[in-house]
């Protein structure tokens, strides 16, 4: 089987200077994908929905929750999809699906259940704008900067992490959650077409050269889950976003109760952007370098130790939530994308990323229920936010376990 590979670049820096339309177009994607809006917009939202309609924050909470799940059924359908079709098209009915989507959420009832449901119809075809064919772009476009390019792709949801608060917290306050929604709308759309142009000119995997530098074509998808690494991964990515997600998706409502303004809100939230930003360039740096595994471990690790705090002390000290989130979030999604072409190869890239994907996912859906049910049963996020930071310990305990790299998967070093 020929071997695909990336036209070999003189150096790391030359890679990202020939893609970096590629590399553009993916972060464009990722700031307007299924990760980084529907759950945003929910934790935006969420007072003025409780306000309005008299809803419970587990009922509001069940939207995301609904979304990730169906998200995680519908990523390994993904993943054979990405391996198939090309990815920029995959993006841009999933971007379409969101933008269409957040159109009919401005015109919603009462009705819970109706809005629970649209948030399910929006997640069977916002699964295609997930980072599955993101990451297969960038793992098909880099080998000399993947885990640089990879976490400079994810800067994406760091960056609406950090603009969505800072802009749309006070637009919401100032125009309702209506209005709130109809913006999202027009940013998703305006988005679609500067993505399909800047991603014209991506690689596929499947239909470049072989040269001398290149990666082995990997093995299959059988072979893949029956080995331990690929369970590590799983249930250790799992249990990091079981950790991290909840807190995002119940931040503004847990500083509004500690009498926050929306605006002061705002730039205490858009902190998770910024370590979101941060997290993701400096994880894609380091796993170049350092053995991937032990930067994601010290990762959770670090955000464990800010979730113990949080709940320890609580609102005065809130900015450690979003910091939390970010670093979880900010190395997590970097690292799946580039261990799997590290331990897998690019034969079956798209179905083994979706699997575990799906496993972040269930970790994901689950969080945001899991503190609403703690803050409606216990009137407190507090014991949330110490299971939180165990889970996030737990996490990174099963990341020190994974084996080195097989070296007839190994890459050579990136130039200096």
């Amino acid at each position: 089987m020929a071997t695909p590979a990336i036209p070999m670049a003189t150096t790391s820096r030359s890679e990202l200077v020939e893609n970096w339309r590629v590399l553009v177009g993916c972060i464009l994607a990722m700031m307007v994908g299924v990760i980084a809006l529907p759950g945003a917009a929910v934790a935006i939202f969420m007072s003025q929905l409780q306000a309005e309609f008299g809803w419970s924050r587990t009922q509001i909470s069940a939207a995301p929750s609904i979304l990730l799940g169906i998200v995680v059924v519908m990523s390994p359908f993904v993943g054979w999809l990405a391996d198939r079709v090309r990815e920029a098209k995959l993006l841009a009915v999933g971007i379409i699906g969101i933008g269409a989507s957040f159109l009919l959420f401005s015109r919603a009832g009462g009705d819970i259940r109706l809005f629970l449901l649209g948030y399910a119809l929006m997640a069977i075809v916002a699964s295609a704008a997930s980072t599955i064919p993101l990451a297969r772009i960038i793992s098909a476009n880099f080998e000399r900067s993947r885990g640089f390019a990879l976490g400079l792709a994810m800067v994406g949801t760091g960056l609406s992490s950090l603009l969505l608060p800072l802009l749309l917290v006070p637009y919401a306050a100032a125009n309702g959650w209506r209005a709130g929604f109809v913006a999202l709308s027009i940013v998703v759309f305006v988005a679609v077409p500067v993505i399909l142009f800047l991603l014209r000119g991506a690689r596929r995997a499947d239909r470049v050269h072989a040269g001398p530098a290149t990666l082995p074509a990997g093995i299959g998808l059988a072979a893949a889950v029956r080995a331990r690494p690929f369970w590590l991964m799983a249930v250790s990515f799992a249990l990091i976003t079981l950790g991290a997600f909840g807190i995002q998706v119940h931040f503004f409502a847990l500083l509004a109760d500690a009498g926050v303004s929306p605006t002061r809100a705002g730039v205490i939230a858009s902190v998770s952007g910024i370590t979101l930003i941060v997290v993701r360039v400096a994880t894609g740096w380091l796993i170049d370098r350092l053995f991937a595994p032990f930067v994601a471990a010290a990762m959770m690790a670090a955000a464990g130790l800010c979730m113990a705090l949080l709940g320890a002390v609580g609102a005065p000290v809130a900015v450690l939530g979003a910091v939390a989130y970010g670093l979880a979030i900010g190395a997590e999604i970097d690292i799946i994308g580039f261990l799997v072409a590290r331990y897998y190869g690019m034969r079956a890239y798209g179905r083994i990323y979706g699997i575990l994907y799906a496993a972040v996912l269930v970790g994901s859906a689950c969080s945001p229920l899991i503190y609403g049910m703690t803050f409606d049963r216990l009137g407190t996020y507090q014991p949330a936010m110490y299971g939180s930071a165990v889970l996030l310990v737990v996490s990174a305990a099963l990341l020190l376990l994974l084996p080195r790299f097989p070296t007839g998967h190994t890459e050579r070093k990136p130039a200096r």
